[in-house]
């Protein structure tokens, strides 16, 4: 009776399973997308707080989905969806923010799609079109529930990043396939462009804080005929001025980001730091890549105290991954997908031994080939099951995982037993 009590189970289990794609929740941890991935195109990763990255999360909860698509830009997180751009496919993919079900494709409206930010209830997404005409560019406008383009705002050429500040839009204007120098003001309670702000050439990153919102422009590069540089520019956002400039002679920054009190940028393979309040530049770099690319530093973001850089190399094999603390000591690194190119702070999840029976423990990487992990630090006793519901391994979880590599391939159910909580989930095994 036991037994087919146990099959039973397994085989609702797995029922559940082939109905819902998705065998975990993303919480606790941070998503990395990369741009380039193989011939279904860009994928995301998902690097736990506590465990080995996942990659690829996108097809493995959305196999039939025929993968992210061309491109991956940028992803932005508004109420329970993700938001993913993929740029050469002319695509926005919305997704669950925690479990990454598909929720819904938008194929149509966007031309040459780069970023996106949310105000007054609507996404606006920063759109080239043409990146070799001038006249061409927009931001649409996103029905947030139908998920529909409202409508359109005619912008300057090469509109790119895009910041939502007390309630206004900063839209920093890169140049597309030029080279720009603006940074637009939205008014979203009307689609209105209520100021420009003249800037430095080519802004690629942009910060606020206090009041003031700083702008990285990197300058022209020399190709462009007459070479510019980089210029880090703060902007009172009181009257939209321009309050203070520092020049950077011969030098094209990038990656602005800020922490505690300071303002990190990088520079190819190395990343520098300046308090907010300086008025001249760092003489020496707060830490060096271990191996330099001809590309430098591709993506870099800073979360939680933690510097997380990508070196793509030359867009060929996956990214090395580094990760600093605030002082610029190495802390880990590891390898991503192709062109890693940005980092995303998860849901924050409690995952007490109170909570645990209101949240599932996520399983991971799935599909396994040699072990899989979970996401929890208390003490774990992890049964595996087949199809059949025959008990094929028990055992004490420990951080090392649970090895795997000697089952056959196929799917199988995780239990996992956490004081008087217990968690079943699907694995594949391959």
């Amino acid at each position: 009776m036991k037994k087919n009590y146990r099959l039973l189970l397994s085989n609702i289990f797995l029922l559940l399973a082939m109905f819902s794609a998705s065998a975990q929740d993303y919480v606790n941890g941070i998503f990395i997308l990369n741009e380039i991935g193989d011939a279904q195109g860009a994928t995301v990763s998902f690097l736990p707080n506590e465990g080995t990255i996942e990659n690829d999360i996108f097809g493995t909860v959305n196999p039939t989905a025929g993968g992210l698509g061309s491109t991956g830009q940028s992803m932005s997180f508004y109420g329970d969806n993700a938001y993913i751009i993929l740029n050469t496919s002319n695509r926005l993919r919305v997704v669950n923010g925690t479990t990454f079900d598909l929720v819904y494709t938008l194929n149509g409206g966007l031309s040459n799609p780069r970023y996106m930010a949310f105000a007054n209830g609507k996404g606006y997404i920063t759109c080239w079109g043409d990146a070799s005409l001038e006249s061409d560019d927009y931001v649409a406008v996103l029905n947030l529930e139908t998920y529909t383009i409202e409508t359109t705002i005619p912008m300057a050429e090469g509109v790119e990043r895009i910041l939502e500040i007390n309630g206004k839009l900063y839209v920093a204007h890169k140049g597309g396939y030029g080279y720009g120098n603006l940074v637009s003001v939205i008014n979203p309670t009307n689609n209105s462009i209520e100021d420009t702000i003249e800037v430095g050439d080519v802004p690629n990153s942009m910060v606020v804080d206090n009041g003031f919102l700083y702008v990285l422009c990197e300058g022209k590069p020399f190709w462009a005929g007459t070479e510019t540089y980089g210029k880090l520019q703060k902007i009172n956002l009181a009257d939209n001025t321009v309050a203070s400039t520092v020049d950077f002679p011969l030098l094209h920054p990038t990656n602005l980001k800020i922490a505690n009190g300071n303002l990190y940028y990088s520079m190819f393979e190395e990343v520098f730091r300046m308090a907010i309040t300086a008025t001249e530049l760092p003489t020496e770099p707060l830490f060096t890549l271990p191996t330099a690319q001809p590309y430098g530093i591709y993506g870099m973001e800073i979360i939680d105290d933690t510097i997380y850089v990508a070196d793509a190399g030359i867009f060929a094999a996956p990214s090395d991954i580094y990760l600093y603390d605030l002082e610029g000591v190495l802390l880990d690194d590891f390898e991503a997908g192709v062109g890693t190119n940005g980092f995303y702070k998860a849901l924050e999840v409690d995952l007490g031994i109170d909570d645990k029976q209101n949240i599932k423990i996520a399983v991971y990487p799935n599909p396994a080939t040699e072990a899989f992990y979970i996401n929890a630090t208390e003490t774990a006793t992890i049964k595996l099951y087949d199809v059949a519901g025959r008990l094929v391994k028990t055992e004490k979880y420990t951080p090392s995982g649970i090895n795997v590599a000697h089952l056959a391939k196929g799917i199988y159910l995780v239990e996992t037993e956490i004081g008087s909580n217990k968690s079943v989930e699907k694995l594949i095994i391959k």
